[in-house]
């Protein structure tokens, strides 16, 4: 009468167990690289949005502007920056900074930067950030926020193509104008 298994026997039950376990441990990591990369597959349009509604609230709430036109006759520039007065006094500098593709922000002199991968070139053609329509010179109407992002390839997904350029557009009366 026999009992229990052969040296064989049990060489084998392990090789198989050992394959089915290295097969279970491909699986999972497979399985939490796909929940990372959905779970942030919207950040970069989610991130530059959020970005572009602040500006746009920035702007809204405003109360002086610049870059001013240079001559008073003017009704238009387009600039890398964008320069307002919050209602509470804070100096704000918006700035597109185009050796480090980067939105950087200024608020009173404290400098930090709020979106990367802005390239502002689509399609070989190269767009300005920001668009202020004036009139009398000094009272902006508009302010045009037009912003070409690439997106981060870490958080990039089959979807994706890894050629999606995001376009992020605003166009923002400030509330002071809505008043007068």
């Amino acid at each position: 009468m026999r009992r229990g298994f052969t040296l064989t026997e049990t060489l084998v039950g392990l090789t198989i167990s050992a394959i089915l376990l290295a097969g279970l441990c491909a699986a999972i990591q497979a399985s939490v690289d796909a929940y990372r990369k959905s779970s942030s597959e919207g950040v970069n349009r989610l991130t530059s949005r959020l970005i572009v509604e602040r500006l746009a609230l920035l702007v809204r709430t405003g109360s002086s502007f610049g870059p001013l036109p240079a001559v008073a006759t003017d009704t238009r520039v387009e600039s890398d920056t964008l320069a307002l007065t919050t209602h509470s006094g804070q100096d704000v500098t918006i700035t597109w900074d185009s050796t480090t593709e980067t939105i950087e922000m200024d608020v009173d002199g404290v400098s930090s930067t709020v979106l990367g991968g802005v390239t502002q070139d689509v399609d070989g053609v190269a767009i300005s950030p920001f668009l202020l329509e004036y009139a009398q010179g000094t009272s902006l109407v508009r302010a045009t926020i037009n912003l070409a992002v690439i997106p981060d390839s870490e958080y990039e997904t089959a979807l994706d193509n890894g050629d999606e350029l995001i376009r992020l557009t605003a166009s923002i009366m400030p509330r002071s104008q809505l008043y007068d």
